[in-house]
């Protein structure tokens, strides 16, 4: 069940990177993004058709599952991309992004003591490993509410009574 939210995912998260130069991509990533969502809806309803004597609970525990395991075949794919493909792009743009004023103003809001430049020359040394582990935080954080948002329609199949 994992494997086409994780491949959808992947390919949401490569679209992402490289929407800065191709702004359709970051269209075709966030529909990707709802379409997972409604792929897994459609996996959990079949199961329940399947399993009608499982609870709803029951359900919720397996797309939480299933989002987490998708969870890791993206992080698989995004380390090969900063492994392999985005030789430093990624953390270039943003060097390039915390220029701004935006950010500058915003960085002064929620980190009143920091100064930009230290936060800029820590994120330009970060390296893949650093970049990993946020990655998977942030898909762990992100697979309950996913699960959530995909198990909560689902209902109980009706019986028709007949054999």
């Amino acid at each position: 069940m994992a494997l086409p939210i994780g491949f959808m995912w992947s390919a949401n998260f490569f679209c992402t990177m490289y929407s800065a130069s191709r702004p359709a991509l970051s269209v075709l990533g966030t529909a990707l993004g709802f379409i997972s969502i409604y792929v897994l809806y459609k996996q959990l309803t079949n199961f329940r058709r399947l399993y009608p004597t499982v609870s709803w609970l029951h359900v919720l525990r397996l797309s939480f599952v299933t989002c987490l395991l998708a969870g890791l075949l993206t992080d698989a794919a995004e380390y090969v991309y900063f492994q392999f493909l985005d030789n430093g792009r990624f953390l270039s743009q943003m060097a390039n992004a915390m220029q701004s004023e935006e950010y500058r103003q915003a960085l002064q809001q929620i980190m009143p003591g920091a100064k930009q430049e230290e936060v800029v020359k820590v994120i330009q040394n970060m390296s893949v490993r650093d970049i990993i582990i946020q990655m998977i935080m942030y898909n762990i954080l992100l697979a309950l509410p996913v699960s959530l948002f995909a198990a909560l329609p689902v209902r109980k199949p009706k019986v028709d009574g007949k054999l």
